[in-house]
């Protein structure tokens, strides 16, 4: 492993700082791990992992892009479609950036709760469009940060486009009901563009609060105020990706 302006190349292929942050997160489980990888690229985090001592499989639209680094070979899948794997055969799921590019996001969270053993991990990350600066852009143009124009209705780019960008209240419905229950929220980055909003928390907390407040059935209204908490740390309210540890569990929904 080679390390040269402040960057981490593994097998000749860069690491961003987004795979790094993720690849330190891996690097807490014990080796031997089976992981699965979705959505991923050029395949260095996958190598990465491996590298680590894991036993990693790889899924992808264009497999043609994935190289063979580590001993890791990628598969072709659609990840709006069925997973081509059995029930609980996973430790750790991983995938980067790839859930916004998704036509059925709560099909997928479904599989990914179906192919994760019991008590397995799951790291997720997608564009986080809560921070203060994507607040502002959206009130200004009617748009995200990182979604900033509309999706071609005429060209389809399925490893380009992000035609479902999720706030993390859409993202952790899509997870808690499928059974992943979110244990901490990361980010790669925290922008300059949103410290520069920071005195806009007091009043985003205080307003969101007492929205959150006019919930009347019990057990939401905890977790409404765990989502207070969520979106107002640094993480979410200042970082520029949403980087989700979450844990196989049971569906929040009652009659799952």
């Amino acid at each position: 492993m080679e390390k040269s302006n402040n960057k981490m190349f593994i097998h000749n292929r860069e690491l961003s700082r987004l795979e790094r942050k993720v690849l330190g997160l891996v690097a807490r489980v014990p080796p031997g791990a089976r992981v699965l990888e979705l959505a991923p690229g050029s395949g260095a985090l996958a190598a990465a992992v491996a590298g680590l001592g894991h036993r990693v499989e790889a899924l992808d639209i264009h497999p043609e892009l994935f190289g063979q680094a580590g001993g890791v070979s990628c598969r072709y899948g659609n990840l709006d479609e069925p997973l081509p794997f059995g029930d609980n055969t996973f430790d750790l799921a991983l995938c980067c950036e790839g859930i916004e590019h998704l036509e059925f996001q709560y099909g997928f969270a479904r599989e990914l709760a179906r192919v994760l053993r019991p008590g397995g991990s799951l790291v997720l990350t997608t564009p986080n469009i809560v921070n203060t600066a994507s607040r502002l852009r959206f009130l200004l143009t009617g748009f995200y940060a990182l979604a900033v124009r509309p999706s071609s209705e005429f060209r389809r780019d399925r490893t380009i486009e992000h035609i479902y960008p999720l706030t993390f209240w859409q993202l952790r419905h899509i997870l808690h009901t499928a059974g992943l229950l979110i244990e901490k929220v990361y980010t790669d980055h925290i922008r300059r563009s949103a410290l520069m909003l920071a005195w806009l928390w007091p009043l985003s907390y205080l307003f969101t609060r007492h929205a959150m407040h006019r919930e009347s059935e019990p057990r939401q209204l905890r977790a409404n105020l765990e989502i207070l908490g969520q979106l107002h740390s640094a993480a979410l309210f200042f970082g520029r990706t949403q980087i989700i540890l979450a844990r196989k569990g049971a569906s929040t929904y009652l009659d799952d």
